[in-house]
């Protein structure tokens, strides 16, 4: 699927697509985020390629809106933007690939050969953006100490501090001071946010009911 409100746009990637890739048994497209999400609903598509700058929702509620029909979705977003804050938004919801508009159609036709193939593609400056953030990542993993952790795990469990701290052998201060250090280290703003911010960078698994 195509997913974009200009349709010259649309018409462009469409054609590029179906003289480079033949293969290709099916191309849908849309220019709201609504008319995507009706496609989505009848039938399953094997990738989607957006822009974010849709006139009734935006791209990032999209690509949550089909990730929930579809949590195995390869997602391509196609966007102007290159601002850090949103790149690391993109990649914090784990599309598949990020380009931006201005490469030629040659890239665009990789990206999606890649893509289908179970791989990722992100363009240089966006993959530079990745491993500064892998890196962050995992220094802020080592900057937790075992018994954070430890902490980390009850409250993820959703157990309380006085649980916690029969469990750990220690004070409820103690259980306290650690889960602000948590919340210092991690800049969550809230137990819910740490939770969540937890397992998107797997220092807890997530529970299954």
């Amino acid at each position: 699927m195509l997913v974009d409100d200009h349709d010259l746009v649309l018409q462009g990637l469409r054609r590029v697509m179906e003289c480079s890739m033949p293969e290709l048994k099916s191309i849908c497209t849309a220019s709201t985020g609504r008319e995507a999400l009706s496609l989505v609903a009848s039938q399953r598509f094997d990738l989607f390629l957006l822009d974010l700058e849709l006139p009734d929702m935006s791209g990032t509620e999209l690509v949550t809106r089909i990730r929930e029909k579809n949590p195995q979705a390869r997602i391509i977003v196609n966007t102007i933007h290159e601002e850090v804050w949103f790149i690391k938004e993109l990649l914090l919801h784990n599309v598949s690939g990020i380009l931006f508009k201005s490469v030629d159609s040659a890239r665009i036709i990789e990206a999606i050969h890649r893509v289908l193939d179970g791989g990722t593609y992100y363009c240089p400056y966006a993959e530079h953006i990745r491993i500064q953030m892998r890196r962050s990542d995992d220094g802020r993993r080592e900057e937790l100490t075992s018994r954070e952790l430890d902490v980390l795990k009850g409250i993820s469990d959703g157990k309380s501090t006085q649980e916690i701290a029969r469990e750990l052998c220690v004070s409820a201060n103690t259980v306290d001071t650690h889960r602000r250090h948590l919340m210092e280290k991690l800049g969550a703003r809230n137990v819910a946010d740490l939770v969540m911010t937890a397992v998107s960078k797997g220092l807890v698994p997530i529970r299954k009911y």
